[in-house]
């Protein structure tokens, strides 16, 4: 299975090297994760999203004290279908992370990740789009309620923290290292719609992770971040 989405703006990495990314944050979890990684010697870049800000907004701190880096994922977890509704929905997000960190975060110029990979084009005053070389279908451990999110007539194996590893890790030797897209909270305004409540997510994000690093350590991969963005036209 392909799961690679290698948008246009997906920035370089070397040979042997991984950037871990994490989407629709923060959550419940992130705080312990982003101080896990740090302890483990790790940075890495967190796609936020507006709709889980309102909801865990104080968590955006930890991301910034142990040390990651904060993209921009989107205000609603939806389709970019124009460059005009990219920049509006990634402009809210960013006075989001700007209330809780304060007007000068950000420098000039932040990555993005449009939701679902969809919109490869640039949008003015940000960074990417940002694609990925491997993810795991994480998505389907976080929503374990397959009655619920996938109808009868199309069917999946539940995924399991070992299975998702190894789908990243399979992901990653076609490329020989790239971007790994995880996610360590779920849009509300998705698993809602879904029927489900935030207790029945199944987050494993940590999991998921600490059993991530030791596998591609193993195999001779080093950890890296994201690259500086380049100067981008002021915009968003």
């Amino acid at each position: 299975m392909d799961n690679a989405m290698i948008l246009s703006g997906t920035p370089a990495i070397a040979p042997g090297c991984v950037a871990l990314t994490y989407d629709d944050g923060p959550g419940p979890r992130s705080a312990e994760l982003a101080q896990s990684l740090r302890e483990e010697g790790v940075s890495a870049t967190f796609f936020v999203l507006g709709e889980s800000i309102k909801r865990y907004g104080p968590v955006l701190q930890a991301y910034a004290d142990y040390g990651h880096t904060i993209g921009l994922h989107s205000e609603y977890h939806r389709p970019f279908s124009s460059v005009a509704l990219a920049a509006d929905q990634l402009g809210k997000c960013r006075k989001r992370v700007e209330h809780h960190l304060g007007p000068d975060y950000f420098s000039d110029t932040i990555w993005h990740r449009p939701p679902y990979g969809v919109g490869d084009e640039p949008v003015p005053g940000y960074a990417g789009p940002v694609g990925w070389h491997a993810s795991g279908r994480d998505w389907d451990i976080t929503y374990r309620r397959d009655d619920v999110l996938r109808p009868p007539s199309n069917p999946r194996p539940h995924q399991t923290v070992a299975g998702c590893v190894d789908e990243i890790f399979v992901g990653l030797q076609r490329f020989g290292g790239g971007v790994v897209l995880l996610h360590d909270f779920a849009p509300f305004t998705e698993f809602t719609a879904g029927g489900l409540a935030e207790a029945d997510l199944d987050l494993q994000v940590i999991d998921i992770t600490m059993l991530l690093l030791r596998r591609l350590r193993d195999a001779g991969f080093t950890f890296v971040s994201l690259s500086d963005p380049a100067p981008a036209g002021r915009g968003g």
